[in-house]
């Protein structure tokens, strides 16, 4: 007799329960049920049972938690920062620094409706949009853009036609004791890949420059980058370009 998916819950459930480190072979051999039909992932499956995470599942390598959360944003547009952790076992910001570039990672538009809810500081959020469209602006006295350019890992702030060149752009908001890391290096990278450019910048406000000053112009794997303030813009061409 086929059963509920109610039903099947509930005996996966009790099986959890009853043996806290299974793994989903374990679980399909006991049960005859694949976790992936009745449950996103085993994360949620084990949230359901209220059981602690098995070891097995709390091994995953960083790019292997950052895929779960970029492959639930895409199927769940519109989740929060504590929805995300409940069903994946990850932190967020740990790994993304915001729920905003977590949703750039993913391709997704981040929903204007969260700002307010409590997820992301309102504003950090005002301030970080507002300093974006400041220096699209400025860019636009300098050369031609398309802001918002989508890719198959995130959108890109926007391409930057420059003397017939473009670029590929990345407004950076970093405040306090935050800098430009390799992080966000490689995620222009990425892009720069998957849009077949070779050039790429970094804007941010200029306490926010990588740590070390020979790290502003930078080229790997015949790829140039490099990182400007929003100082460097006002009021006149890039001499650099």
């Amino acid at each position: 007799m086929n059963k509920t998916i109610e039903e099947k819950k509930k005996i996966l459930r009790e099986y959890i329960q009853a043996h806290p480190n299974c793994t989903s072979k374990q679980i399909k051999k006991a049960t005859k049920f694949k976790i992936e039909r009745i449950y996103s992932n085993m994360i949620e499956a084990y949230n359901d049972a209220n059981v602690s995470l098995s070891k097995n599942l709390t091994r995953r390598s960083k790019e292997k938690q950052k895929s779960d959360i970029i492959d639930y944003i895409r199927k769940n547009p519109g989740c929060s920062v504590p929805e995300i952790r409940a069903k994946t076992g990850v932190n967020v910001t740990r790994l993304f620094e915001s729920i905003i570039n977590a949703y750039q990672f993913a391709g997704v538009k981040y929903p204007q409706r969260d700002f307010t809810k409590g997820v992301v500081n309102p504003v950090v959020v005002n301030r970080s949009l507002n300093f974006e469209k400041e220096v699209i602006n400025q860019l636009k006295t300098i050369g031609e853009v398309r802001p918002k350019v989508r890719t198959k890992t995130g959108i890109v702030d926007c391409i930057l036609n420059y003397k017939n060149k473009d670029y590929v752009v990345e407004v950076k908001d970093f405040r306090s004791r935050n800098n430009i890391t390799m992080s966000q290096i490689k995620q222009l990278i990425r892009y720069l890949k998957e849009l077949n450019l070779k050039n790429g910048l970094i804007i941010c406000p200029k306490d926010s420059f990588p740590k070390q000053k020979n790290e502003r112009n930078l080229y790997i794997g015949g790829l140039k980058i490099m990182i400007l303030s929003d100082e460097d813009l006002r009021g006149r061409s890039i001499k650099e370009l």
